[in-house]
């Protein structure tokens, strides 16, 4: 009787000890997931109310069957390759009301970093040109969320808003795919403009830089950036 009791208070001892110690949950993102963007989160509990989470990332976007070719193609252009992109953010978070960090609703401000990058084709003039298309952004904003732990285990993290400025860098490398003696670039700096034709706002930021070999266009813009998802993991 004396051995039973002390197998069920070491369970016991066990058992609270396990859940005091939920400090952490790794997290891999649901509906992210479906749009090619594959992210692993880690959150760290600092107290009763506040967290940290570290989240990194690989977005193929031709890997999602809900984004087609035309979506990540600019009109005038031909996609020839993508090279897919990495993600990172890091977010701190805020616990509202009486429940325990990881669990409940929460408010978290947030940094992120993410690049992209693809290969198309443009013919101008009855030349083609390969384009080297390189995306970097940098962005901050806030997001709302509720936070469940199931079964003291099992974690899902609905974030139903998050809202925020994001800078772009886009950078259009032209080459002649058949390099032609003493090709003047500068020929088709007009040409490139037009594929930002239509929303004069980013026609007006564009700079070309004319090589002896290639165009390069830049492009720095700042746009709204939102955040809305469900990710799943577990506690521990």
């Amino acid at each position: 009787m004396l051995r039973l009791k002390n197998i069920l208070f070491a369970v016991l001892i066990l058992v609270s000890t396990f859940v005091i110690a939920q400090e952490n949950v790794i997290k891999v993102g649901f509906t992210d997931a479906l749009l090619g963007n594959f992210k692993l989160s880690y959150e760290r509990v600092i107290n009763d109310q506040n967290s940290i989470q570290f989240k990194i990332g690989y977005w193929q976007p031709t890997m999602s069957p809900f984004i087609k070719e035309q979506t990540i193609t600019p009109e005038a252009y031909t996609l020839l390759d993508t090279k897919g992109g990495v993600s990172t953010s890091i977010e701190y978070r805020f616990f509202l009301g009486k429940s325990r960090a990881p669990q409940g609703l929460y408010i978290a401000p947030y940094l992120r970093y993410f690049n992209q990058s693809g290969m198309y084709s443009d013919v101008i003039g009855g030349d083609t040109f390969d384009v080297d298309a390189r995306l970097n952004t940098f962005g901050l904003g806030a997001q709302i969320g509720y936070q469940l732990v199931i079964e003291e285990v099992f974690t899902i993290d609905f974030y139903f808003f998050g809202a925020g400025l994001d800078k772009y860098n886009l950078k259009l490398k032209y080459e002649l795919q058949q390099p032609q003696t003493g090709f003047d670039y500068n020929t088709i700096t007009d040409d490139v403009s037009e594929v930002f034709e239509n929303i004069n706002y980013l026609e007006n930021k564009l700079n070309h830089e004319v090589n002896t070999n290639n165009l390069t266009s830049k492009l720095p813009f700042l746009f709204p950036g939102f955040r809305i998802g469900i990710s799943v993991g577990f506690a521990f």
